[in-house]
């Protein structure tokens, strides 16, 4: 079994260092925040490169591994009552990054996320993530976290199903049809 070395290590972060930082930043809204989060994972990758059999699959690990130290993040800040706001428009309700959103559409998707970060399964949020922020293929997601491409399908679906229900908890108090009540949204749906 081969392990990474810290030659190798130097060429992964001077190379991805960057790309993680920013990754972080859009998903974030901090650039101070994103920074340490990437310090993190690339600490994190030190620390563990002995258990990565596969040089081939770092990027795969510090995707994976700074989009849930990013998700954490946003769970400390909505325990500790960070800034939330309520969203009233259904439709506005998505994520969405990349070179056609505006500055408004990113702001809003770090609202959404900050407001569902505790209320879905972290598979689901981190499939969305990768999939509406980082702009993965549903196989490019599968491959980060280890699953096909057709159960990616299923996690955002069902992340779209509770940010439906989300958003009509938020707009009228309670749950649709789900039975779901605000701070139970990890329930599975089958």
């Amino acid at each position: 079994m081969q392990s990474l070395q810290d030659a190798d290590i130097e060429v992964v972060y001077r190379r991805y260092f960057p790309l993680i930082r920013d990754k972080c930043a859009r998903m974030l809204g901090d650039s101070a925040e994103a920074q340490d989060i990437a310090q993190e994972t690339f600490m994190r990758l030190w620390s563990n490169r002995a258990s990565i059999a596969d040089p081939r699959a770092v990027i795969a690990w510090l995707y994976r591994t700074s989009t849930r130290l990013a998700i954490d993040n946003y769970r400390r800040i909505s325990k500790r009552g960070g800034e939330v706001q309520c969203l009233d428009d259904a439709a506005e309700f998505t994520l969405s990054s990349g070179p056609e959103s505006t500055v408004e559409d990113r702001v809003h998707s770090r609202r959404l996320l900050h407001l569902v970060a505790d209320k879905v399964p972290q598979r689901e949020l981190e499939a969305a993530i990768l999939s509406r922020l980082d702009g993965l293929t549903h196989e490019e997601i599968g491959h980060v976290v280890g699953a096909s491409g057709r159960t990616i399908r299923r996690w955002l679906s069902r992340f779209d199903r509770r940010l439906a229900d989300f958003t009509a908890m938020d707009k009228t108090g309670q749950g649709r049809e789900t039975g779901l009540v605000p701070g139970d949204m990890t329930g599975d749906k089958r």
